[in-house]
């Protein structure tokens, strides 16, 4: 299949990544992401509201599995920015943007989470 025809889907795995020991029998399995502006409800694998003074949250190791594109938009879906650092802008020598991670958005509606801020980083300190 050709690249041009191709996009991911991002399963988020309840397991830690020392529990890992097989490598993904199709794309790879992502760790160390941090999620800014919301909480990762394991138990309903979705998006959920975090706690009070709880600025990020470690991310569960996701699952990168290239399939067919879609012929329709996932529902009840959150399009979850990433960056490399929370200065979201960038600079002149390098950007931050790096792509989308689709996330089930819970009981929110996507413009809440739009609204929020929501994203994952990289990194967070500058």
């Amino acid at each position: 299949m050709s690249i041009d025809r191709l996009e991911f889907d991002f399963n988020p795995i309840n397991r830690s990544p020392g529990d890992i020991q097989e490598y993904a029998k199709d794309g790879a399995y992502v760790c160390g992401l941090t999620l800014e502006g919301a909480k990762w409800n394991a138990e309903k694998n979705c998006l959920c509201e975090p706690d009070v003074m709880e600025l990020f949250v470690k991310m569960p190791v996701i699952h990168f599995k290239p399939i067919q594109k879609r012929s329709r938009a996932l529902q009840n879906n959150y399009e979850a920015p990433v960056y490399y650092y929370p200065i979201r802008s960038g600079t002149v020598d390098r950007d931050s943007y790096i792509m989308k991670i689709d996330l089930k958005s819970g009981e929110q509606p996507a413009s809440f989470w739009i609204k929020r801020g929501t994203a994952l980083l990289l990194s967070t300190a500058n």
